[in-house]
């Protein structure tokens, strides 16, 4: 079931073709979780597939975001042992002065896939901020996004 969660932003990615230029930062609002955050302009903020939180599709992202569960890494280090079942390369854990970031990537199947995770306290809440993407262009777009979260 994770992987085919993971895999969801990936396929959406792909279908919202995900290979155009660098568009310039516009502010969203993410109604769902009281908060804004910095998104590709053309960007759109939907449902979320799973939760209460919201998809956001844009040139070149596809990122989910809501509250953090229970059975979300705490840690970056849970989720660096929690990323071990992708065989994963290049994985990389950044300190956030209210969180972490975890990226990696793998080659599976369906070709290289490129992993954010975020875990962020804001406002008194636990964020939950990720995605699988196909490019690095389309995995440093969901990291700027995700260290952009803010009330």
């Amino acid at each position: 079931m994770k992987t085919l969660l993971a895999a969801l932003p990936l396929v959406f990615t792909l279908a919202c073709g995900g290979g155009a230029g660098a568009a310039k930062p516009a502010s969203i609002d993410l109604p769902k979780l009281g908060l804004k955050a910095e998104a590709p302009a053309g960007s759109t903020v939907g449902d979320a597939i799973m939760g209460a939180g919201h998809m956001v599709q844009g040139p070149n992202l596809v990122v989910n975001v809501g509250e953090a569960t229970d059975s979300q890494p705490k840690t970056g280090d849970d989720a660096k042992k929690e990323a071990d079942m992708f065989s994963p390369k290049n994985v990389k854990v950044d300190t956030l002065p209210d969180g972490w970031i975890l990226t990696f990537d793998n080659e599976g199947s369906m070709g290289k896939n490129f992993f954010v995770q975020v875990r962020r306290d804001i406002g008194g809440k636990a964020i939950w901020c990720d995605t699988t993407s196909s490019s690095v262009e389309q995995q440093t777009n969901a990291v700027n996004f995700c260290k952009s979260l803010k009330k």
